[in-house]
């Protein structure tokens, strides 16, 4: 299999008649399943959409005498998981309507005016409109949210696109950096395509064992109730037996193999130094601020009660105590990279004026098209902006929605790359709401929403594009399909919000997983509008020197052959420990016993495809009890 980079010759076509079919079906039967669960259990069924598309789609092709080509495979493969698993962009406007319509949003003030005043229309309907009782979004006076939702959505994956073909010449062609999840994605492709004895072999039998244990941990539950569960989801919590000498100590084992399978592609110099930067942070650091440095944060010390579960120790953890600090991280981190790896940044971008001459090949537009692209759309994003928010100071929204997602892209993409690490959504929204914290700025809309902030997904989209190399697939004809993708999601996601909330009142018993998660933002809204939850300079700056000590520490302790990776150890600690636990033990098993049993070369070989076999399971598992869980409450909820 070719590495990638210039080597990588001889691209094909993906997005055909059949690959865009099985985007749209993915997205009639999928879609509806991910809107759902994203309700009722807070996650989409990617897994489940990605690998039974992928292999359905294969088989009826080879039933009717033809076969999928690996392009295809890899357009439908990389695409249908996005499509599957998207939580729809409307499901903010349902939750608008819930804050509006929550006393909650009465309580709190800014300038003795409640919070849901404050509400513009272009959020949600005014609490008197009948669309709230109707529960309907197929309402005139949805109108505004659902325009603003799809204009700016639209100009953020413009910015994404130019942003992520841009990067991906950067960290494929110039300086090719290993994404270590592309290797498993390529592997599952062409192990359907060659159809070779012995990789089909090891992927059946590794699909079995998936589809076992997914049936423990996902079908169980899902069709027969939470109480059935052999192997609780996402962790095994060991918060109630650490409490006593590790209080505030987010500890336990992660049994969704989707959040650690990779560890066995990484070495453990990475996934320890993860797994360092992890314990350092959520385990040392949450127990020592309860008990010796108590005036770090007096709000996590009184929010803290014995008994609370790792989900709880990361909510108030996240918001009372690290909220700042991992801002300073997050900077700091930025800027570690920048500065080690400037140099090479600096010929990258040198090196941008070749995608006009491989663009005959990879499909690319020019860079100047590219950057004038990504300008376009985050500048005009910017000017919509201070339309419909006024007040906010005019130098903050450029300098986000420009700087901040440049450095988004270029740091998040060599994460990802070179660990298969990536910053959640909060980072950035913890940035914007720093920068208003200490802005002039009163009242809600400018907490809660912001301008184009794109480099969200440029890692994947790099990654992607790694695996188009791997399948000798047009690269462009991924990024056509991603823009493809949106159109099917944002249509079809509107339909099925508005069916859910007909169907039931949101939230309610039959959506359970917002019951509790809804009043926890609503209330976390109110107090950001408010400005009751503290963001304090002075950690923001230890999280910077912190972040910034830690790398280059790392460095240093890496030239002296001791086996520590700067970037994981700093990237660890946004990460929890079950999840980097798991990494750690996955590499340690993957070199150390599996590597031994059965010889290195030979798990090198097929390493990626037993992973991808393994998650192949699962993903069918879960489409199995969506179905069923589906089924079975289709009727009850009606009340005939």
């Amino acid at each position: 299999m070719d590495s990638g980079g210039s080597e990588a010759k001889g691209f094909l076509p993906g997005l055909t008649w059949r690959s865009l079919l099985a985007m749209v079906l993915a997205g009639l039967i999928f879609l509806p399943a991910s809107a759902y669960l994203w309700l009722a259990v807070g996650a989409g069924a990617s897994t489940a959409a990605t690998y039974v598309t992928v292999i359905l789609f294969s088989a009826l092709a080879r039933i009717y005498g033809t076969r999928l080509s690996r392009q295809e495979l890899f357009i439908i493969y990389s695409i249908v998981g996005g499509i599957g698993g998207a939580m729809p962009i409307f499901y903010w406007q349902v939750f608008r309507s819930y804050f509006v319509n929550n006393p909650l949003s009465l309580e709190f003030k800014v300038g003795g005016v409640p919070v849901r005043d404050l509400v513009p229309t272009w959020m949600a309907p005014p609490p008197s409109s009948p669309a709230h009782a109707l529960r309907t979004m197929f309402h005139p006076d949805w109108l505004p949210a659902v325009a603003v939702a799809v204009v700016f959505s639209g100009l953020s994956l413009l910015a994404e696109v130019a942003l992520g073909m841009l990067v991906s010449y950067l960290y494929i062609e110039v300086e090719p950096l290993p994404f270590p999840f592309a290797q498993i994605d390529a592997t599952m492709i062409n192990t359907l395509d060659e159809r070779e004895h012995e990789p089909l072999l090891y992927f059946f039998t590794s699909l079995i064992g998936g589809a076992v244990y997914g049936s423990l941990v996902f079908l169980l539950p899902l069709v027969l109730g939470p109480a059935a569960a052999v192997i609780p989801y996402p962790w095994m919590d060991f918060t109630p037996y650490t409490q006593f000498f590790l209080p505030g100590a987010a500890l336990g084992i992660a049994t969704d193999p989707t959040s650690f399978l990779y560890g066995m592609i990484l070495p453990p110099s990475v996934t320890f130094s993860i797994m360092l930067g992890s314990l350092a942070t959520w385990v040392l650091g949450n127990t020592l601020t309860l008990t010796v440095f108590k005036d770090f944060s007096p709000e996590w010390v009184r929010e803290y009660t014995q008994g609370m579960s790792i989900f709880l120790i990361y909510q108030r953890a996240n918001l009372r105590l690290w909220l700042s600090t991992f801002m300073g991280v997050s900077f700091g981190l930025a800027i570690f990279i920048l500065i080690v790896t400037r140099r090479r940044i600096i010929e990258s971008f040198k090196a941008l004026s070749r995608i006009k001459q491989a663009g005959s090949e990879l499909g690319y537009p020019p860079a100047t098209i590219l950057l004038a692209l990504f300008f376009a759309a985050t500048t005009l994003s910017v000017i919509l902006y201070y339309t419909l928010v006024p007040g906010i100071p005019l130098w903050l929204p450029p300098l986000l929605s420009i700087g901040l997602s440049l450095v988004v892209a270029l740091v998040g993409a060599r994460v990802y790359g070179e660990l298969g690490l990536t910053f959640s959504p909060d980072f950035v929204y913890n940035m914007w709401k720093a920068v208003v914290y200490y802005s002039p700025y009163q009242g809600y809309a400018g907490w809660i929403f912001t301008p184009v902030i794109a480099g969200f997904s440029t890692p994947w989209y790099v990654n992607a594009t790694k695996a188009a190399y791997l399948t000798r697939t047009r690269p462009i004809d991924y990024y056509k399909a991603v823009m493809t993708a949106f159109v099917i999601t944002t249509v079809l996601g509107l339909v099925f919000m508005d069916f859910f909330w007909r169907m039931a009142p949101i939230p309610s018993f039959v959506y359970p997983y917002v019951m509790g998660l809804w009043p926890f933002y609503a209330i976390s809204d109110c107090l950001f509008a408010t400005r009751q939850i503290i963001i304090r300079a002075d950690q923001i700056l230890l999280g910077i020197g912190i972040a910034v000590a830690a790398g280059f520490g790392g460095f240093a302790l890496a030239k002296m052959g001791i086996p520590v990776n700067p970037i994981a150890l700093v990237g660890g600690v946004y990460a929890l420990p079950p999840y980097t636990i798991m990494v750690f033990l996955m590499s340690l098993l993957s070199k150390y016993v599996i590597a031994r049993a059965i010889g290195k070369e030979k798990w090198n070989r097929i390493r990626a495809v037993t992973i991808a076999g393994f998650l192949a399971g699962v993903g069918i598992i879960v489409a199995a009890g969506v179905a069923i869980t589906l089924l079975s409450k289709a009727a009850w909820i009606w009340p005939w």
